[in-house]
């Protein structure tokens, strides 16, 4: 029984602020006093919290400008949705009312939608728009939205590129606090690693069969991203054919 390796350098700024913390919860289901990791665990802590407040001026940089602006028009199409779909639930045909119905059941299932993070909205409005393609695709016509997906679709897919943009911009330009914090989380991570591989050692696999298990499956779920995202790159690379 081993602890996987991950390479942390290879993670962007939120990916490696989220995998510490999604550690860092672990270990805290599981106790330091369990794990026996009292010597190293103060200063993980200090440098995940202190990673974050680094991350936290990081994204106030990142997200301004033209990705706010595009995350405002894409607020703007799924408001105006949900204004249509209140309008029709008034309507004088009960066909077009029973599908605004359903599409309000729909909308409602994604409350909160504009006001998500970046990320999360994005991943959420994929969702909405999959399910309004296909499930509800006859009462999206019923209501006369059908003409309004194209658009939801452009205004999301624009802050993707907007965002992936500037991470990559902003990647060779990363603030010094955030440099200094990613190698201050780095080394802290790895001496708690260290000390665990040590105590499996010596006192047995047994007491952290359940603790590695869970930190491995981790593990192999940013493993699996990275190693997406180098095929991605690498197929961009590729010429045409």
């Amino acid at each position: 029984m081993e602890i996987k390796i991950l390479h942390l350098t290879h993670l962007r700024n939120e990916e490696h602020y989220n995998f510490n913390t999604e550690v860092n919860e672990l270990i805290v289901r599981f106790t330091v006093e369990a794990l026996k990791i009292q010597r190293y665990y103060p200063a993980y802590e200090a440098a995940i919290a202190n990673e974050g407040e680094a991350l936290d001026v990081v994204q106030k940089s990142i997200f301004t400008g033209p990705i706010a602006d595009a995350d405002h028009e894409r607020d703007t199409i799924t408001l105006g949705m949900e204004d249509m779909i209140d309008a029709a639930l008034r309507h004088f045909n009960e066909d077009v009312r029973e599908a605004a119905r359903k599409l309000k059941i729909a909308f409602d299932g994604f409350a909160g939608l504009t006001t998500k993070p970046y990320d999360q909205q994005t991943a959420a409005t994929d969702k909405l728009i999959e399910l309004l393609e296909t499930k509800f695709a006859g009462e999206m016509t019923l209501v006369g939205l059908t003409s309004w997906l194209p658009e939801l679709k452009a205004k999301n897919q624009a802050v993707v590129t907007l965002v992936g943009e500037r991470y990559t911009d902003e990647s060779a330009k990363t603030p010094v606090k955030m440099k200094t914090a990613r190698k201050q989380l780095d080394a802290a991570y790895r001496n708690v690693i260290r000390l665990l591989d040590a105590l499996i050692v010596v006192d047995g696999p047994e007491a952290y069969e359940d603790f590695v298990a869970e930190l491995n499956e981790r593990i192999d779920k940013y493993n699996k991203r990275l190693s997406q995202r180098d095929g991605r790159n690498k197929k961009d690379d590729d010429p045409e054919e």
